[in-house]
């Protein structure tokens, strides 16, 4: 059972990064892309750029932090019944939380700014 827990500690942290790394590396490829633009163009696409990325790192760790949930409900990965308990999904549940944070204020830093953006745009 150690080797499970091994296993899947090994899995989460490599795609975590993983994750993270190319979230980076778009993010800063499309920003560099965006500084060749005009004031007001760039700070158009520079919001829409961060609204995007909170809403895919948010979903990503939401789905991430309820996949980790299942699994530790789905398996034993301890070596003995007494390490198990509700402290095992305490860091699955502060991921997901993040997760809704994250996009939940991409999502409504969206809606708060797409009426404006219309706008803008129509003119």
């Amino acid at each position: 059972m150690g080797e499970l827990y091994y296993y899947m500690w090994e899995f989460v942290t490599s795609v975590s990064i993983i994750v993270l790394v190319a979230a980076y590396i778009l993010h800063d490829r499309l920003r560099i892309r965006y500084e060749t633009l005009d004031d007001t163009e760039k700070s158009l696409k520079m919001d829409r750029l961060n609204q995007a990325t909170r809403m895919t790192l948010g979903c990503l760790f939401f789905l991430g932090g309820l996949g980790w949930i299942l699994f530790m409900q789905t398996h034993t990965i301890y070596i003995s019944p007494e390490l198990e308990g509700f402290h095992n999904l305490v860091p699955a549940i502060a991921m997901s939380g993040i997760g809704i944070l994250l996009a939940g204020g991409g999502v409504r830093k969206y809606l708060s700014t797409g009426n404006s953006n219309e706008k803008t745009q129509r003119r």
